[in-house]
């Protein structure tokens, strides 16, 4: 992905609770098949979590993270 910095993969993996980052990949794949809307949503929730706590982001936070955005979007009928 050009578009992101060089160094975004070293950065998100400080975020991250280091024992599940292979199972925090996996989430992250999958929010990046979402729409638009749904996207927009998972990292939504993912900024919000950072700014709020400096604690690792778990693969359960992820999780809940990916389930909002898809209800967000069942939620407006897609």
């Amino acid at each position: 992905m050009e578009h992101l910095p060089p160094n975004f993969a070293e950065e998100l993996a400080q975020v991250l609770e280091p024992s599940q980052r292979g199972a925090a990949a996996g989430i992250i794949e999958a929010a990046t098949a979402l729409d638009d809307e749904g996207l927009r949503v998972f990292l939504d929730l993912f900024a919000q979590r950072v700014r709020e706590s400096a604690q690792p982001i778990s693969h359960a936070d992820l999780q809940r993270f990916l389930a909002a955005a898809r209800k967000s979007r069942r939620a407006r009928g897609l």
